[in-house]
């Protein structure tokens, strides 16, 4: 969830940084454009992990264990 998050930051000051300097842009765009991207990083992120969580759930194997006293 964080690594997504962290590339939606990554990606938010790539854009900010090409994009060219505009008179008409607002002074926060790029707090703006951070937490927008960053948000969506982080959402895409819970959906990755829960897909993750759903394939390997469906792969994991129960076996049986006996308890042994001597």
């Amino acid at each position: 969830m964080f690594t997504g998050s962290a590339l939606g930051v990554l990606i938010s000051i790539i854009i900010f940084a090409v994009a060219p300097d505009n008179a008409e842009v607002p002074e926060n765009f790029f707090g703006l454009l951070m937490i927008a991207l960053g948000s969506l990083g982080l959402g895409l992120g819970v959906l990755v992990a829960i897909i993750f969580d759903l394939v390997s759930s469906r792969r994991a194997k129960k076996a049986i264990a006996n308890r042994v006293t001597e």
